[in-house]
């Protein structure tokens, strides 16, 4: 599974809301009015500050100056309500993924995992940490292409190994999940899926994309439906669990069962049975049936 940045024409015609959004913030006063009214935050139960409150917490004497900046922020990263101003969610999500990506050092990590083995060939894998990127595969064999997803530093820096592997593997089953129902979790916006009829029984793959922002995932089917009822109920009557690591789930290699409608079928091996599984178009699970 492999998560990049990806570009297509639709999301290309969006950089000129990007370019916005990010002049919007070039400027050092501006900066400073969002960290004045961000510094108490309390989701919705934030206090508006005043516009004295607000010169006086930026340091600022000129009104005029001070108002022109203040119109350039509102309605986009700030609100004006009835007793001052307040950030707007859209500040505070800007807010949250600075600090998740703040600049510091760059760490990178290349290490054996001695907990964990390769599901094709039983070699210790290996975890590797870079350009905000974890990836977890096996440099012994390639019949098991492994995880590659993106982890914030800040979230990389304070856990140890093992709670790693756990959050991104939390990370993965909830987000991909998310964008399975036809939401993307970086933007809420809409996303499509791919199941790539001509290609997915060579490589095990399908694609999510959204098409308001570069979020898009490789991913092989049974990942995304790691948090669907029916498919879970089903992994664990076969004896598996849908909470365990990607490396210790059975290869489930997607067959098309059908390109009109176009249809994928997957068989899960477990201890305790077989469960097989048809998805729509949408990866929805049109049929689940346990052997």
């Amino acid at each position: 599974m492999d998560l990049g940045d990806g570009r297509s024409p639709a999301r290309a015609a969006d950089d000129v809301d990007a370019r916005e959004a990010f002049a919007l913030l070039g400027h050092d006063i501006r900066l400073e009015i969002l960290l004045a009214l961000l510094e108490d935050w309390l989701a919705a139960h934030t206090q508006p500050k005043s516009y004295a409150e607000l010169m006086d917490a930026v340091g600022m004497e000129d009104s005029g100056k001070f108002n022109y900046h203040l119109d350039k922020l509102r309605g986009v990263y700030v609100r004006q309500v009835e007793d001052g101003y307040v950030p707007t969610a859209s500040a505070t999500a800007l807010y949250r993924t600075v600090l998740a990506h703040r600049p510091t050092e760059t760490v990178e990590t290349d290490q054996r995992l001695s907990t964990v083995t390769c599901p094709a060939c039983g070699a210790d894998p290996a975890l590797q940490y870079d350009r905000g990127f974890v990836t977890v595969d096996c440099p012994d064999c390639s019949a098991w292409e492994g995880v590659t997803y993106p982890f914030p530093q800040n979230g990389f820096e304070s856990h140890d190994t093992e709670q790693l592997l756990v959050a991104v593997s939390e990370r993965v089953r909830h987000e991909v999940g998310l964008a399975r129902t036809g939401q993307c979790p970086a933007c809420a916006g809409p996303t499509t899926v791919d199941l790539r009829l001509d290609h997915v029984e060579d490589d095990g793959w399908v694609e999510l994309a959204c098409g308001s922002c570069t979020f898009v995932v490789g991913v092989d089917p049974l990942t995304t439906l790691l948090t669907d009822d029916r498919v879970g109920s089903a992994l664990r009557e076969v004896g598996l669990d849908p909470l365990a690591h990607d490396w210790d789930r059975p290869n489930s290699q997607p067959v098309v069962r059908s390109r009109d409608p176009p249809r994928l079928a997957l068989t899960v091996a477990g201890p305790s049975g077989t469960a097989n599984i048809i998805l729509t178009d949408a990866l929805e699970p049109e049929d689940v049936i346990v052997e």
